[in-house]
């Protein structure tokens, strides 16, 4: 299963470590209006840093749509 995820801050980074190592998730797409977060939190996961716009596409990186997607906004944003 390929899951998105969006917003690498500190939740989003902690849900990235725990579905990178979960036995059905076969890709792990980063994405953060950061570039550089997603990019930092790909490295530390294994996962795939994609941009936000390329996440629903299947464009760029992105190694065709995602099968789910986890928003992982700032607190403040809920």
């Amino acid at each position: 299963m390929r899951i998105g995820l969006i917003g690498t801050g500190r939740i989003g980074t902690f849900h990235a470590e725990v579905l990178s190592r979960h036995p059905a998730v076969d890709a792990l797409l980063l994405a953060d209006a950061d570039p550089e977060r997603a990019a930092a939190s790909a490295l530390r996961t294994g996962g795939t840093a994609v941009a936000v716009d390329d996440l629903f596409t299947g464009a760029g990186e992105a190694p065709g749509p995602p099968d789910a997607v986890v928003i992982c906004s700032a607190t403040a944003a809920h």
